[in-house]
């Protein structure tokens, strides 16, 4: 029997005590499951009053039918499967949207909708889940007790409804950066260095976006995320890392066509730069030349109608700078900076702020050094992501530290919520530091 107040607010949490515990279901989940079956099938109309003052309840604050529960024959607490879905989840199934569990046999499972990952664990409660055929919550079909059914002098509206099952175990969600880390190792192992190279990766194993999705687990929205971040690039069809050896390459043909053209590098026209960079053979495929364009800048309309692109400052800095630090351990910092500003496209300046998330620099040391150490080559997994700073630094700024952390801080998380849980703060000259919770070897 589900009984409700008459108030909204009242209304509104038997609502969501619908599912496991209204007020006098709540009470029956006391009890052992052995008694389920024969109290309820002893309910009739003179204990519906008894029951309401076991509640502690009054019938005038209650809405009508009162519904009486009984489990039906084939009941059963192994037919079914809960899974506690939140409102994303669940207007993602409304919508008939893609909703989906991954994982290989050896792997934990997840949820994927189309642009979040879930861990699912098992769950249980100490009261009894019971699942109900039909149970009326709808208030529009709900009206209050007349002050005769309150008197006892007219019969008040019962409906019958039936258990089919009861659960005291479930599956759980949680929201989770996505498990990147098979991708990264699977695409590794066939980067693509040009179409000259192409037998080398004849008998390798190549995806394409469908078999991605079957054998990552993350939402198709992070998988592709991921793939444009790092510059991946679909070629025939399949995604593909581009080695960077061959980034270097192509780009330096691209300068050389810019320079040779007289283009400015806030508006190369993508048609020209196609067809004019193979004039002497086929060095950087037209796909290419798209792809870097795209990777290193944006792409507009000229007032001609001309499609154009305009490489972004900051991208080329980052590759000038990646391609001087990649080949050698440290660097002397005011030497870097005299080589790294000499080397830019015309028009280009270099900054120190364009080197965050990429490399690291050493003030303390003497002379003052610099090393490469990017982001993306860094653990996904946050333990092992603050392993890898605390080894490669002791003690960071805050300002240091907040590039590294960032990509992986789940949506609605902070970065200084991260850094309270995974590391401990101390305070130079004013300034807060910070180091590993960890204690030291």
């Amino acid at each position: 029997m589900h009984n409700f107040k008459t108030s909204q607010e009242s209304y509104q949490k038997s609502c969501s005590i619908v599912k496991k515990n209204s007020h006098f279901v709540y009470y029956l989940f006391l009890l052992p499951s052995s008694f389920y079956r024969n109290i309820m099938s002893e309910v009739n109309l003179d204990d519906l009053r008894s029951r309401v003052d076991l509640a502690k309840l009054e019938l005038d604050e209650l809405l009508q039918p009162a519904q009486v529960l009984k489990f039906a024959g084939s009941a059963a607490d192994d037919n079914f499967t809960l899974l506690q879905l939140d409102k994303d989840v669940l207007q993602s199934l409304e919508e008939g949207k893609s909703v989906v569990i991954r994982g290989d046999v050896d792997d934990a499972a997840v949820l994927c909708t189309e642009d979040v990952t879930y861990d699912v664990k098992n769950a249980s409660t100490s009261n009894m889940l019971i699942l109900l055929d039909d149970c009326e919550i709808n208030q529009e079909n709900m009206k209050a007790y007349s002050a005769a059914q309150v008197k006892g002098e007219e019969a008040m509206t019962v409906r019958e409804i039936e258990a089919v099952g009861w659960k005291q175990d479930y599956l759980e969600l949680r929201k989770i950066y996505p498990k990147m880390t098979r991708m990264i190792q699977l695409l590794s192992k066939s980067p693509y260095k040009g179409p000259q190279f192409e037998e080398e990766n004849a008998n390798q194993q190549l995806y394409t976006l469908s078999k991605l999705m079957e054998t990552i687990q993350a939402s198709e929205l992070e998988i592709m995320t991921w793939l444009c971040k790092t510059n991946c690039c679909c070629v025939n069809g399949f995604w593909r890392v581009v080695d960077f050896g061959y980034i270097v390459e192509c780009m330096g043909e691209l300068f050389q066509l810019i320079e040779a053209e007289s283009w400015s590098c806030g508006s190369i026209p993508i048609h020209d730069a196609c067809e004019k960079i193979n004039d002497s053979g086929e060095l950087v495929p037209e796909f290419m030349v798209k792809h870097l364009l795209g990777s290193y800048g944006s792409q507009f309309v000229s007032e001609d109608g001309a499609h154009c692109f305009k490489l972004s400052e900051r991208k080329i800095c980052r590759l000038f700078a990646e391609m001087l630090l990649r080949d050698v351990g440290k660097f002397n910092l005011s030497e870097f900076f005299e080589v790294w500003k000499g080397s830019l496209p015309a028009g280009m300046t270099s900054d120190e702020k364009y080197l965050s998330g990429l490399a690291l620099i050493d003030r303390s040391s003497r002379p003052a050094s610099i090393c490469l150490f990017k982001v993306e080559e860094l653990p996904l997994d946050m333990e092992a992501r603050f392993d890898a700073l605390f080894n490669a630094r002791e003690k960071w700024k805050l300002s240091d530290i907040e590039p590294y952390i960032e990509d992986i801080c789940m949506k609605g998380q902070t970065v200084s919520s991260v850094l309270t849980k995974f590391a401990r703060t101390s305070t130079l000259n004013g300034e807060k530091l910070y180091s590993t919770r960890k204690p030291l070897k």
